[in-house]
Order: C-alpha cells, then structure tokens, then sequence
C-alpha cells in the first residue's frame, strides 16, 4: 500500500472521528505505513469500515489488523469440531489404515493428530481425557496462529527466521546416563 492509500485510510477514519480532524495525524500515518504497508488498500478499507462500524474510538492497528484477518482467512474449526472429524476418521479407517485417514482430514486437524499419534488416538482407554488434551492443545495453537497471522509479513518473517536459527545454533540433546 502506498502512503497516498494510507492517507486515504486516515481520511476515512478521521471522517467518523470529527474531533480528530484538526489534529497532527502524520504520526499516526508513518505508523499505519509501517504496519499495514504488506496489506492490499481495498482489504485494509474494508477492514477500516468495519472496525469504524463496531468501535466507539479510533482504529487502533491491531483492531484493523483483526479485522484484515477475520475478511480474508476462512473461519477455522473450533477443537469440538477438529475433535469429531478426528472421531469420523477413526471410525472410517480404523488403526490400520492411518494414511487414508489423515488424508481425509483437514492439513490442520491432520497436523494435530501426528502430535497424539495415530495409536494413541484410536487405542486410547480414556477417551474423555484425550479430548480435553486434545482440545487444550488445539486452543493452544489457535490461538498461537491467531497472533502470528495479525502480524505484518516482514514481521512473521523475521520471527520465522530467529526461530529456525535458535533451532539450528541448539546443541543436540545427549541421553543422560542413568547413575546407579
């Protein structure tokens, strides 16, 4: 986005805010240019509009950031969702045909069930307790992918970047010998 289509951001907001009107708003337009720049102007307008139609106070950049999100990414399944289609899969496929299973299965809830293992989900004898940890772990990564997907590109990328390098400078981890 341009800063000619970040000022025409201002201009819209500052229009529902007539207080603000006379105001210096040109540190609010470097930090809306540094923050909302890797956003296309028509997405970030219409995540504008519709924070200025639930805020009583002026947009801040998280709020129009939340709203860029909530426009373009499709609504993510819930656990109790993500938990019955782990349930179907079970039923359909059993424990012996595991791949045709995560298959059948969205990439995200596929993902969730490697971490429990197939075996674990299918033999498990208390099932009540495995879909609370399930569940716990499914909000757990929500809301992880919630806060990485409110952030600018460069952003996530640089966090993206730290992270594999803290993973690569690790020093591998040594079994520790049990003393008798």
């Amino acid at each position: 986005m341009t800063r000619k289509e970040i000022m025409q951001l201002l201009g819209i907001a500052t229009a529902n805010f007539p207080s603000l009107q006379e105001k210096d708003l040109k540190p609010t337009a470097i930090l809306w240019e540094k923050t909302l720049s890797d956003v296309p102007y028509q997405v970030a307008e219409n995540a504008l509009i519709k924070v200025l139609s639930t805020s009583k106070f002026f947009p801040t950049v998280a709020e129009i950031r939340e709203a860029i999100v909530a426009i373009t990414e499709p609504r993510k399944l819930d656990a109790i969702e993500a938990w019955d289609l782990i349930v179907q899969a079970i039923r359909k496929y059993g424990f012996y045909r595991e791949p045709q299973a995560m298959e059948s299965l969205p990439e995200d809830v596929a993902r969730m069930a490697r971490r429990f293992t197939w075996r674990e989900l299918c033999h498990n004898e208390n099932p009540d307790t495995l879909r609370a940890q399930f569940r716990m772990a499914w909000e757990t990564e929500s809301k992880r992918e919630k806060e990485m997907s409110v952030l600018p590109t460069d952003i996530r990328e640089l966090i993206g970047t730290v992270s594999n390098q803290l993973v690569m400078d690790r020093p591998p981890l040594r079994l520790v010998k049990k003393v008798d």
